[in-house]
């Protein structure tokens, strides 16, 4: 199963994304609707939640054409979605299939799977991931619009940085070093 189609995207924050956090005039924080979308379907894999039915889709929803992510440009966009699209075919419970045809759909591209298709998996990961990232933001003030996402997403983070630092003595780096 490949990527190889445009990235529908019906869920009505979608659009408050393109227009707010994309937007110069907005936040601006990110180039592209396409960059937030990496993020949101991240944040849906992590979590391992997606969200397929929506009480009140868009009637014109934004689009993410497939010569956004497949351009020659932008093969590192096509890299993550591969990626992204393998590890939730092959982990995630949201799917009801074996492990066989798991792995068959994940790294055999000409095999498909009717009841499946790689842009809707993606955009239902994606989905809760732009839900909660929009759960996290209550202004509309650009400077504390990028303060609420940011602490958003570093406690997304899972590192025990803090301990492995204070646990490191000077005198461990300079022989590390040496």
């Amino acid at each position: 199963m490949i990527l190889n189609s445009d990235l529908i995207l019906y869920h009505p924050l979608w659009e408050k994304a393109d227009e707010f956090l994309c937007n110069k005039d907005g936040v601006g924080l990110f180039r592209r609707l396409v960059d937030v979308y990496i993020i949101a379907c991240s944040i849906g894999i992590k979590a391992d939640k997606a969200i397929t039915k929506l009480e009140n889709p868009m009637d014109n929803p934004k689009t993410i054409g497939r010569n956004t992510y497949m351009s020659m440009t932008n093969t590192d966009l096509k890299d993550l979605l591969d990626h992204m699209l393998q590890n939730a075919l092959i982990c995630s419970s949201t799917l009801d299939l074996d492990m066989d045809e798991r792995l068959k759909l994940a790294f055999d591209p000409d095999y498909t799977n009717s009841k499946i298709s790689a842009a809707s998996l993606l955009n239902g990961f994606a989905n809760y991931g732009i839900e909660q990232i929009f759960a996290h933001i209550d202004s509309s003030s650009p400077m504390v619009v990028i303060d609420q996402i940011y602490k958003y997403f570093e406690s997304l983070t899972e590192s025990n940085y803090d301990d492995i630092l204070q646990s490191i003595t000077l005198e461990e780096l300079i022989n590390y070093s040496e």
